[in-house]
């Protein structure tokens, strides 16, 4: 069923899409894209395909994740459920012990927990597994589909990359600014693989919207043409490296008490 993060994602596209989000477009899908963000509405059949429809076609919008996924669901979702749940006891523990009868300020704070297990191969089997449940979804839509775009989610911000170098390179000789770092990020627009995965689809989707929105190294997003993926990939020489840093999370809050009786008395 939709919900926020469908609407959140889908804003955050529409607030911070750049022209060097485009990746083997011309300047007249720009447009359309633009004007897809601008015109789609949520469609009113909430627990049915796609999430979001205008005139001549659809968005649909699906996360996908670096951690390992089982029957249950990620991990990274039931580590996070279980951070959750010491957070609201440590809570509810606080509230317990606080006195009633006088104004306190006090911190909730949970250990620093790591998650498990992140890797680039669970991010592709995750990829490509979403992407085909949401092709058989498409398959059964009798909708408008002209244009079709795929709006795809990653926030585990594990996933990093690097570019791949020649063997062969001379490391006794300078090579200028060549060989500067690159922001370490992950972007669909350097996975070659993948990219030739949204090419093998681009009979049944156009574009593809590929949104990172990492809390380390900021949002990404890539905006690919399907049938033009390929294009892409030629630029990308040797490739690139793909590995999952180590990442982790915990819960902080401030809990401020104030009684009843000191409200009563600023309302006389």
């Amino acid at each position: 069923m939709r919900g926020e993060a469908e609407r959140n994602c889908f804003d955050l596209v529409k607030q911070h899409l750049k022209q060097e989000d485009f990746f083997g477009t011309t300047v007249e899908d720009d447009r359309l894209i633009r004007k897809i963000i601008d015109t789609s509405w949520e469609n009113p059949k909430s627990s049915e395909f796609p999430d979001f429809i205008f005139d001549e076609g659809f968005v649909e919008h699906f996360q996908v994740t670096s951690s390992k996924v089982t029957r249950k669901g990620s991990t990274r979702c039931t580590e996070d459920a279980g951070i959750d749940r010491d957070y609201e006891n440590r809570v509810q523990s606080v509230m317990e012990k606080t006195p009633k009868d006088a104004i306190t300020i006090r911190t909730v704070e949970t250990p620093q927990q790591w998650y498990k297990a992140n890797s680039y191969e669970y991010f592709r089997d995750s990829f490509e597994r979403s992407f085909e449940d949401h092709l058989d979804s498409l398959r059964k839509y009798k909708g408008e589909k002209k244009h079709s775009v795929f709006m795809i989610e990653y926030s585990d911000a594990a996933l990093c990359m690097s570019k791949r170098l020649p063997k062969d390179l001379l490391l006794e000789v300078s090579y200028g600014d060549l060989l500067s770092r690159e922001d370490p990020a992950y972007r669909l627009s350097r996975d070659i693989e993948l990219l030739r995965y949204i090419y093998n689809q681009r009979e049944q989707v156009e574009f593809v919207v590929f949104v990172d929105n990492n809390c380390f190294h900021g949002l990404k997003i890539d905006v690919i043409k399907s049938k033009n993926a390929l294009e892409v990939a030629k630029l990308l020489h040797e490739g690139y490296d793909f590995t999952c840093a180590m990442v982790g999370s915990g819960r902080f809050g401030i809990n401020l008490t104030i009684p009843d009786s000191m409200g009563e008395k600023e309302d006389e």
